[in-house]
């Protein structure tokens, strides 16, 4: 649940609780930057002075609001002058002008409007364990091949994840400044040492296969996954505990805001309705593609259950859902950059911990 933390200020004899963290669980990113030089006095007791408040620019928008209705709200209630950097700025500094009640006032208003907007700013990393070994992506990429033919024709082909970005993902993040990601690969690599304790010297393998559906209902399908669990060893489940362990280092630390549980998978499918001009597109799909989007983005923001564009899985599972896709070794975690992929594929990253 969202709390906020204060901090206290004196002015003359009065001392005033001014905001300064967004919430308990949640990756914060608001820092402020004072600047000494008095500006003018004009007809008020108190000086005025200048001070940069660092926002990620993708919460600008926000704190703007349609057509500057929102900043125009702040400006009247702190009485301070506001100053958002132009959209073709790359700054990240908004500037507040006034006298300390006026500033520590703009500085909680700005703080409510971020805490507010965090979650609508798209993820930017996630917590990975990478499966690199090639043979496990070419019979992955084999099934897809033969789904996509068989049973999934009407899905784009851009719903079929490359083999070279197979993943467990531990957890999704949004670092949305560099000293947020340098935080984040800190972390990481300050567990290093008690994940080699966690696995002790043997490497961790795992064994890949068996399909099935993210969704309850196989009909309406959105996801298809493929198990991933440690192959059999003394240690007992190793790869379980790993996750677990990372995960609630980062949620403990409020990098992770994210409310679905661990579930450890590695995803082969999403579906994506077939775009216009596919000649896979056979029962004329795309014509939804463009509607389907849209509800799915405005019931994440409302936070009702994702709806949009589904395939009937059944037929696929009872037939390929057996499958199994070999064993490999996982050798390294990450801090890996959404939408950002290497020549072979795999996603980029901006930082790791290699594993025994």
């Amino acid at each position: 649940m969202a709390t906020s933390a204060f901090s206290i200020i004196e002015v003359g004899s009065r001392r005033y609780r001014v905001r300064t963290e967004l919430s308990e669980g949640v990756n914060t990113c608001i820092g402020t930057n004072s600047k000494r030089t008095v500006d003018k006095t004009g007809d008020r007791n108190e000086k005025l002075s200048r001070q940069s408040v660092r926002i990620p620019r993708q919460l600008h928008k926000y704190i703007v609001g349609t057509r500057g209705s929102t900043l125009e709200r702040l400006r009247s209630q702190s009485h301070a002058k506001i100053t958002v950097p132009a959209e073709r700025s790359k700054s990240d500094l908004i500037e507040i002008e006034g006298s300390v009640d006026e500033k520590a006032k703009a500085e909680e208003l700005i703080a409510q409007v971020v805490e507010k907007n965090l979650r609508n700013v798209p993820y930017t990393h996630f917590i990975s364990l990478p499966l690199t070994d090639l043979d496990i992506q070419r019979k992955i990429e084999e099934f897809q091949n033969d789904a996509k033919q068989r049973f999934l024709r009407v899905v784009d082909s851009a719903g079929f994840v490359q083999p070279g970005s197979l993943h467990i993902t531990l957890g999704m993040l949004r670092l949305l400044t560099p000293d947020k990601v340098t935080e984040a690969v800190e972390l990481l690599r300050s567990l290093s040492s008690e994940i080699h304790e966690l696995l002790g010297s043997r490497p961790l393998v795992v064994k890949v296969g068996q399909l099935a559906a993210m969704e309850p209902d196989v009909t309406r399908a959105r996801i298809i996954y493929a198990n991933v669990e440690e192959f059999a060893g003394p240690d007992g489940d190793r790869l379980q505990k790993l996750c677990a362990f990372v995960r609630d280092a980062f949620d403990s630390k409020g990098f992770i805001d994210e409310d679905r549980p661990l579930k450890i998978h590695v995803t082969v499918i999403r579906a994506r309705a077939a775009q216009s001009g596919d000649p896979d597109d056979v029962n004329g799909a795309a014509a939804s593609a463009a509607t389907a989007e849209q509800t799915e983005g405005a019931d994440q923001k409302k936070g009702k259950a994702r709806g949009g564009f589904s395939v009937n899985a059944g037929p696929l599972l009872r037939e390929l859902g057996g499958l199994s896709f070999g064993v490999c070794r996982i050798g390294q975690i990450q801090i890996a950059r959404r939408f950002r992929h290497a020549a072979n594929g795999a996603y980029e990253n901006d930082g790791s911990v290699a594993l025994p």
